[in-house]
């Protein structure tokens, strides 16, 4: 995402403010194993993500089975980058106790909405939490496993229930 300055020097092309800008450049990773791929959408927001769907239409090189959330599930995306990613399950990966109250009600929503399938899976790495013996809370315990044909997500349970501490699910097969 570069540009020519007056000076037609070459630079990172900027979305509005230092934050967007820093941001919206952050890397974007498509990983294909066989048939199955994964894109990690880093901190992309509505912006950033714009600028990468009008560079590369009319292709989509952003479709994938499993996504993980942008920018920690923030407000700041765009409904036609999300119809592109098209998953079958979203991992939005945050953090707890920050200010940003991520990930936001409307990413998680449009996160199934705009998934493929009748039951989207959306995991939450502040949902999916469990305790140490020692009582300490343990964030983000979220697997997935693939043979390059199946995926297989499960997310740890808050409290062992026989000898399976996983809530698991198959993504597709």
């Amino acid at each position: 995402m570069f540009e020519a300055d007056s000076n037609n020097q070459i630079q990172f092309k900027w979305f509005g403010d230092s934050s967007h800008t820093r941001n919206g450049h952050s890397i974007v990773l498509r990983l294909i194993y066989e048939n199955v791929s994964v894109i990690l959408g880093g901190d992309l927001n509505r912006k950033s993500e714009k600028y990468l769907m009008s560079h590369y239409a009319p292709n989509n090189p952003f479709e994938s089975d499993v996504a993980k959330s942008c920018h920690h599930g923030a407000s700041d995306f765009s409904l036609e980058f999300m119809d592109m990613l098209d998953p079958y399950a979203t991992v939005i990966s945050s953090g707890d106790n920050e200010t940003y109250a991520h990930p936001r009600a409307d990413a998680i929503g449009a996160a199934g909405k705009y998934s493929r399938g009748d039951r989207p899976k959306v995991f939450s790495t502040e949902l999916a939490r469990s305790v140490r013996s020692g009582g300490d809370i343990l964030y983000g315990m979220i697997n997935l496993r693939s043979d390059g044909d199946q995926i297989y997500m499960a997310q740890m349970k808050e409290a062992k229930g026989g000898s399976d501490i996983w809530d698991s699910y198959t993504v597709f097969s």
